[in-house]
């Protein structure tokens, strides 16, 4: 059994092994506490092949970065796919929540700043996709600028409510939820104090 499973190990490329051994470890411990030798071990690959691949660290925890990011987007797309625009918006907080806590030592991380300029490019994106979605689910599909602003301040109280529960800080997941869904519409509602003039219906 043991040799069956190193040979169905060994069937996969050294590249994507080395991803998913970097995916694992990543999620369990800080990017700073990890090192090309910890992946390399963790993937049954010769050290060298991880700068071979990807050049450094920092640019394979890039690659894992816009997976993750991609990931958090597509689960937002699919647990929104149907219901009204206040369930949808439940729906959204509750998916969010549930994928940050899967990656929560990398979440937490890369939210405090961790890592490169690139990376958090990457988060920003995936950020700015949220708030489309969020807003799109009241009929808006080109915020303005004012709008947009308003949401992704929101969206910045939301993760750092999320941030303080994957940190053991606040226990209570319902009331994170409950808490952002109230203040939504406050947000949106006090866009108008920034100039916006087309206010949707939330």
């Amino acid at each position: 059994m043991a040799n069956a499973r190193k040979k169905k190990r060994a069937d996969i490329p050294a590249r994507d092994r080395i991803l998913e051994a970097a995916t694992r470890l990543f999620t369990q411990r800080p990017f700073d506490e990890i090192s090309a030798e910890d992946i390399a071990r963790e993937a049954g690959v010769a050290h060298g092949l991880t700068f071979h691949y990807f050049g450094s660290k920092a640019k394979l925890y890039e690659e894992i970065s816009q997976a993750a990011a991609d990931r958090l987007d597509r689960i937002h797309l699919q647990a929104t796919l149907a219901g009204s625009a206040p369930e949808k918006l439940r729906s959204f907080l509750v998916a969010h929540m549930e994928e940050v806590h899967r990656r929560r030592v990398d979440y937490v991380f890369h939210s405090r700043g961790g890592g490169t300029a690139a990376i958090q490019d990457i988060w920003e994106r995936s950020r700015s996709h949220g708030i489309r979605l969020v807003l799109g689910f009241y009929g808006v599909t080109a915020p303005s600028l004012e709008l947009a602003v308003a949401t992704r301040a929101w969206l910045g109280y939301f993760d750092e409510l999320v941030l303080a529960w994957v940190q053991g800080q606040i226990t209570n997941k319902a009331a994170i939820v409950e808490m952002a869904f109230r203040l939504f519409p406050v947000a949106v509602a006090n866009a108008e104090l920034l100039g916006e003039k087309n206010l949707p219906s939330v």
